[in-house]
């Protein structure tokens, strides 16, 4: 055979596998592609007591409405029609993200809704009191799947239904980030919400954005921003990867660790701006209990840069402004740290750290220097009771067995004055009154 007959065979061969690589390509994308509205969540983008905000995925570019009430028969309903949640367009994670706030609510009333053309049908959910009353919420640390995506997250969606079931009249979910392996990867968000949904359509779901959401050239967690509709109160620039909220007697403070890596390549001005609206956010709240959230932790259980200087930054923030209980993730084991201030023990009046994991990656290892309990290999999940100046966090495996437990006293925010913190912090200078700056 000629060279000229086998590069035309090799040819016609090589387009042959391309068109079927292709042909089989578009199938696979298309059954990605939800026909009508699904993977339905809900989150709070303001007063958790009046509103709540429902964010689905779509392929048509219309995203359709949501209809609510306070009747399962739809009485008095009314409806709200959907909006692009910023940044999504229709080739991303399988279709379009929509979202509609639904305000007016009242306070401790049960609602039903339903998203048009959902298959679905009706979810419901309760508002929060109007009291600050007693509450309980579920932490989630990382979920990150491994190489097994897809059974790992039909595993974790198991393991959050089981969570739900066993602890009913959850006020919300807080989540500490690395949802996925891949943040730029559609398929392992699709396959997120897919077992989500089954749970937080019906439970507000308020994440924050680890390493693994943000590895975009821009540094900036971009599909992440895309799937969640999250409070914009934070930082100029930085919505919704900085936010806080409230519920009950409870602020929450939900923080990107991750800009301590360089990715976004920020410079003295940004961590300034950053710094000084954490400043302003805790000392604007006057809450019995403020609890933070942060990815990357304070103080590592093994060494990390990025945990360095965020507890170069923020520690002293959260000793100084009342900060009892803080939630991170990152590092695969369960560890609660004894309670600290300066990074020393304090059972008197320390910050209790907590880092939690849900998924099923795991670290053989932790350094238990600091830590009052570790568990290894085991997912896990905490339930967090608010009842006035009493706060309990209990830790539970898979079958419901509990691990660990507890209890926390309100630590209250310093009288306006001067504080040590580090040489790297904006407001190391001597003398320097972080109330002015927080101001």
């Amino acid at each position: 055979m000629s060279i000229n007959a086998r590069a035309a065979i090799f040819a016609f061969v090589f387009a042959a596998v391309f068109v079927i690589a292709w042909h089989m390509s578009a199938i696979s994308a298309s059954a990605l592609t939800p026909d009508g509205p699904c993977r339905v969540m809900l989150s709070f983008t303001g007063d958790p007591r009046y509103t709540v905000t429902v964010t689905w995925t779509d392929a048509e570019n219309g995203g359709g409405a949501v209809r609510y009430a306070a009747s399962k028969g739809f009485l008095n309903a009314r409806e709200v029609r959907a909006v692009p949640v910023t940044g999504a367009a229709p080739a991303e994670i399988s279709g379009r993200r929509f979202s509609a706030e639904l305000t007016g609510l009242s306070p401790g009333t049960t609602y039903y809704y339903s998203v048009s053309g959902d298959p679905d049908g009706v979810y419901s959910f309760t508002t929060a009191e109007a009291e600050s009353g007693s509450f309980s919420f579920m932490y989630l640390g990382d979920i990150q799947v491994t190489e097994r995506a897809e059974s790992d997250f039909s595993a974790w969606g198991r393991f959050v239904s089981g969570a739900y079931k066993k602890n009913p009249g959850l006020a919300f979910a807080l989540q500490g980030g690395d949802i996925v392996e891949s943040g730029i990867n559609t398929e392992q968000w699709d396959a997120f919400l897919d077992n989500a949904a089954p749970v937080f359509s019906r439970l507000a779901f308020m994440p924050t954005n680890g390493n693994h959401e943000s590895n975009f050239l821009s540094g900036k967690p971009e599909l992440y921003l895309d799937v969640f509709s999250l409070p914009r109160n934070g930082p100029e620039g930085f919505e919704e990867e900085f936010y806080s909220f409230d519920y009950g007697d409870a602020h929450i403070t939900v923080l990107n660790s991750w800009v301590f890596s360089g990715e976004q390549k920020l410079g003295d001005g940004d961590f300034a701006e950053i710094d000084a609206w954490v400043a302003r956010d805790l000392s604007s709240s006057d809450a019995t209990w403020k609890i933070a959230v942060t990815h990357v932790p304070l103080y590592a259980v093994h060494s990390d840069a990025a945990a360095d200087k965020a507890k170069n930054h923020w520690a002293p923030l959260f000793e100084y402004y009342g900060v009892s209980l803080v939630f991170v993730g990152h590092q695969h084991v369960y560890s609660r740290l004894k309670p600290l201030t300066g990074g020393a023990e304090d059972f008197g009046d320390g910050v209790t750290y907590i880092m939690g994991n849900s998924g099923r990656k795991f670290y053989e290892s932790a350094d238990e220097t600091l830590a009052e309990r570790t568990i290894y290999n085991t997912s896990v999940y905490q339930i967090v009771r608010v009842d006035g100046d009493k706060l309990t966090v209990q830790t539970f495996d898979e079958e419901g067995r509990e691990l660990d437990f507890v209890e926390l006293s309100p630590r209250r925010a310093a009288e306006p004055g001067y504080i040590d913190v580090s040489e790297d912090a904006w407001y190391a200078d001597a003398g320097y009154d972080i109330r002015k700056k927080a101001s």
